[in-house]
């Protein structure tokens, strides 16, 4: 069982969520862009009785605050990522990452190497710099617009499977973020150039990928040394598809670096 608590994060309370025992690499999740860290509870419950485990809501999702000075970008996330490993007590961590978030872990290697053991991506965004201009200045305008729900609400109804279940929990938790994290998350992602932290990142790393993302303009594109996997169905929520298979890859990653206990 999961036990909640508020940390101070730089601009505002943010909601986090722990569990765990043990003495082996503790585990961070990091959720999707209008998500929320509930999205990790599935594979955080099943690895706790291993190692600790946590996730947070991201500043203006879920039951975090908003951010005070309106900054939503990855780097200012990454920020709040680090306020909750110096709360937890937590020197180094596994940093577990979904969608949008994986964008955030990067930014938190790129600030901050030594607090993280390994990376392991679950279907991160693909490049955003192979959309055309005028795609990303769109998505951006609407996600700032009034209808900015509607929006996120109707893109992830077309990417989330055919799990009716995901598919309700994902439109649902869309709802907890708030007018200007939306709009704020639109931004960040419309102007991010992954290869500069990705390329940085000199430690173990997986990459996670269901079979509409594995393209040309995926990540382990541009860094094929990482190795990646393709698994899944057609659902971007793979861990709440699929929540033991997820469990057990994050398992067999950390196996491969962790050091034994004597």
């Amino acid at each position: 069982m999961l036990s909640s608590l508020k940390v101070a994060g730089p601009q505002g309370q943010l909601a986090v969520t722990q569990a765990g025992q043990g003495n082996g690499l503790p585990l961070l999740f990091l959720h999707a862009d209008s998500g929320r860290a509930d999205q990790w509870r599935e594979v955080a419950e099943e690895l706790a009785p291993e190692r600790p485990v946590a996730a947070f809501d991201f500043r203006g999702s879920g039951n975090s605050e908003p951010a005070r000075d309106g900054n939503y970008g990855y780097a200012a996330r990454a920020g709040d990522a680090l306020a909750v490993l110096d709360a937890l007590g937590w020197e180094r961590c596994v940093l577990v990452a979904h969608s949008g978030g994986a964008a955030v872990a990067l930014e938190l290697v790129a600030q901050q190497a030594t607090r993280v053991a390994g990376l392991l991506l679950v279907e991160p965004p693909t490049d955003p710099r192979a959309l055309p201009p005028k795609i990303r200045e769109g998505f951006v305008r609407d996600l700032a617009g009034p209808h900015s729900l509607q929006v996120q609400q109707d893109y992830y109804r077309s990417i989330a499977g055919q799990n009716p279940v995901t598919r309700e929990r994902v439109l649902e938790d869309c709802k907890a973020t708030s007018p200007a994290a939306r709009a704020g998350i639109g931004q960040a992602l419309a102007t991010w150039n992954p290869e500069p932290a990705l390329r940085a990142w000199a430690g173990s790393a997986l990459i996670l990928v269901t079979p509409p993302n594995d393209n040309e303009n995926a990540l382990h594109r541009l860094r094929p040394d990482i190795p990646h996997r393709v698994v899944g169905g057609e659902g971007h929520w793979l861990q709440l598809d699929e929540p033991l298979l997820v469990a057990q890859a994050i398992r067999s990653f950390v196996t491969g670096f962790e050091p034994r206990a004597p």
